[in-house]
This record gives structure tokens, C-alpha cells and sequence, in this order.
């Protein structure tokens, strides 16, 4: 069993801005902060929505939250902790769990975690294998189905909504903006937001782009706001949210477009049925108990029999470990300490091997 340990950026949006675009030097720099405080396996990732380590022992949330550099009074808040089997790490892979369901871009945050661990030491034979598992699940998930999907029902409901109201925009030009669009053109007159004005034909016929910098100032002209962009930020604040008090506003997002506020309608307000998604869900968790079990195989094969290369491996990063704070008082620069550490590991994981090789001979 894992521990998992986790900050939830959806609950704080001060958290989401302050932890985001800073790539695999977050996961380097706050994997060797916990490797202060831990004396067991531990894989660190950073994602869209959340940072979790998977861990082969306890790690209590002040202990994350103190390698992030966070507050933890400030942070409490957003905190998460359970026991996991393998599970949760294959469906956060798919993108089923995630607030912009069936997204793939998980897949290179996943790897960036693993690869940090693997340079500072903090992983072990069996959080790689998982990881290795995790990320050639997602990528095979993503290649035998359409993982993100939506449900027409959700558009129909807006459609009933907005009977009887002329001008509706709808800010954003992903997939699911674009349907409602398409759908509301029929009988409404429909602005669709655009980013870069080069990609002009992802707007359906009938519809009226107009550059997403002008939304607010769009939004205070339409009797309808449809906010269904798929990015991570929000598309209207509280402040633009007073201007347009009376109007009928939507947020299809997921994470949301738009801030908590009274009148604005979310997915989970329409009360309709989901079926494309829960079919999808379906799918998914069901390949991932197989590919669990698979994993969980492994483990007992390795443990029951003499498996030379995992053993090679802990034994590597073990002795990493050991020797990162004598790797770090050499100040070398980034690329010369990680080259150092890749090196370390490689030389005692042949090594080990090879002198296992050699009694065996002999």
C-alpha cells in the first residue's frame, strides 16, 4: 500500500498561481526538502489541479505543504491524505479524475515527477514501475478511446434556459463551446470568444467571433454569458460579476471559468443526466482494476523471487540518498549535479549486478 498525501488547487486559487509553471525544478527542489524529513521512497508530483507525493510511508501535510514553501496554516485547508493500492495513480493517469475530465496532459506532469525522484534518489524500484505503468496506461487509454467527452444533455438544458432571450456569448472555442454555440446559432444570436485571430474556422457557421479580450465588454451586451473555456483560469472575476448582475450566466468548466457567486449556474445545477461521461468513468476504472492487478503480479514476483535488477535499482537510490547532501555541498551547476546523480545510480545499479553475477559463478 501507497500513502498519498495531497493539496487540493482547486479549493485555493492563491495556490493554483503560486505552484504553477515552475516545472520539474518545483519537483526538484521540494523533493529535497522532503528527503530531509523522510527515510522512505517517495515520488513528488505537481499537476494542473493538485500536488500529491506517493509514498511508501507516512507523510504528515505540514511536511509537504514546508518543501512547497507554503504556509501551512494558510494551506490547511486544501489538505487530503488516504491509503492507495495503485488505483488512484492509473485514474489520476487517465484524466477521469481530474477537473478538466479526460485531459492528457497529465501524462508529462506524471513523468516529470518520476524523473526528479529518480535524480535526488527519493524513488525506489517499485514507485518506477508504477509510474512506467501509470504513464503507458494513459497513453493507451487515450489511444483506444475518446476519454474526453461531454454530454449533449448538458446543452440541451442551457438551450431550455435561454428561451425567450435574444443575445447569448459564449466565451471560450474548445469543443464543448463550440457545440453549444452551435446549438444556441439556431435561435439566438451567438458571439463566440477567440484567442488568436488565425484560427477563425473553429467558429461554427452563423456564429460572430469576437477577440477574448473584449469578453466583459461583450458579456455587458448579451442577455445571456455561456463561460465553457478549457482553461485554468478564470474567464470573468467578482468585479466583472457586478457589472453583469440580471443576466443569466453559465459556467460549463471544469475547474470553473467564473468565481463562486450567487446566479451563476454550473454543470451540477442543471440536473441532468451524464450518460457519455459515467460510460466513459465505467471504461476507464475497469482497465485500470486490470492494470492494477497486473502491477500488484509484479510486485509479488518480485518479492518472491531473487529479482536481481529491482534489488540493483533500490540499492541505487539508496546510496543516492545517502550521498545527496555531499553531492549537494559541491555547488555544481544544475546540469553537472544531475548528470552526477544519473551517473551514481547507473554505476551501482551495473555494479551490484555484476557482483551478484559474479558469486553466482563462482
Amino acid at each position: 500500500m501507497f500513502q498519498i498525501t495531497g493539496l487540493d488547487f482547486t479549493v485555493s486559487p492563491e495556490l493554483f498561481a503560486s505552484l504553477q509553471n515552475r516545472g520539474i525544478e518545483l519537483n526538484l527542489s521540494a523533493g529535497r526538502r522532503l528527503m530531509h524529513r523522510l527515510r522512505f521512497p517517495f515520488v513528488l508530483i505537481v499537476t494542473c489541479d493538485r500536488a500529491e507525493v506517493v509514498a511508501e510511508g507516512h507523510v504528515p501535510p505540514e511536511t509537504l505543504e514546508r518543501a512547497l514553501q507554503l504556509n501551512p496554516l494558510s494551506v490547511s485547508h486544501c489538505r487530503y491524505s488516504f491509503e492507495d493500492d495503485g488505483t488512484h495513480l492509473f485514474l489520476l493517469s487517465s484524466g477521469i479524475i481530474s477537473p478538466l475530465f479526460g485531459e492528457d496532459t497529465i501524462q508529462g506532469q506524471l513523468r516529470e515527477g518520476a524523473e526528479a525522484a529518480a535524480l535526488i534518489g527519493s524513488s525506489s524500484s517499485h514507485l518506477d514501475k508504477l509510474f512506467n505503468m501509470s504513464v503507458a496506461f494513459s497513453k493507451r487509454i487515450h489511444t483506444q478511446y475518446k476519454v474526453r467527452v461531454f454530454d449533449k444533455t448538458v446543452i440541451e438544458e442551457v438551450k431550455r434556459q435561454c428561451e425567450g432571450k435574444r443575445d447569448v456569448l459564449v466565451i471560450g472555442s474548445g469543443m464543448l463551446a463550440r457545440e453549444t454555440a452551435s446549438c444556441l446559432v439556431q435561435n439566438h444570436t451567438v458571439k463566440m470568444t477567440l484567442r488568436d485571430v488565425n484560427k477563425t474556422f473553429l467558429i461554427p457557421p452563423s456564429v460572430i467571433p469576437v477577440p477574448y479580450e473584449r469578453r466583459v465588454e461583450e458579456a455587458g451586451n448579451a442577455d445571456v454569458i455561456i463561460s465553457a473555456s478549457s482553461g485554468l483560469y478564470h474567464t470573468l472575476t467578482l468585479e466583472d460579476l457586478e457589472k453583469l448582475d440580471g443576466k443569466l450566466i453559465f459556467d460549463l468548466s471544469s475547474p470553473p471559468d467564473i468565481p463562486d457567486a450567487s446566479g451563476v449556474i454550473r454543470i451540477a445545477d442543471l440536473e441532468v443526466e451524464e450518460p457519455e461521461k459515467e460510460r466513459m468513468i465505467s471504461i476507464v476504472e475497469k482497465e485500470a482494476r486490470e492494470e492494477v492487478a497486473s502491477y500488484h503480479s509484479w510486485l509479488e514476483k518480485a518479492s518472491s523471487m531473487d529479482d536481481i535488477t529491482a534489488t540493483a535499482e533500490d540499492v541505487a537510490y539508496e546510496t543516492l540518498r545517502r550521498l545527496s547532501s555531499v553531492i549537494s555541498s559541491l555547488q555544481l551547476d544544475d546540469k553537472k549535479e544531475n548528470g552526477l546523480r544519473l551517473s551514481i545510480v547507473d554505476s551501482v545499479r551495473k555494479s551490484y549486478i555484476a557482483k551478484v553475477l559474479q558469486k553466482r559463478k563462482g
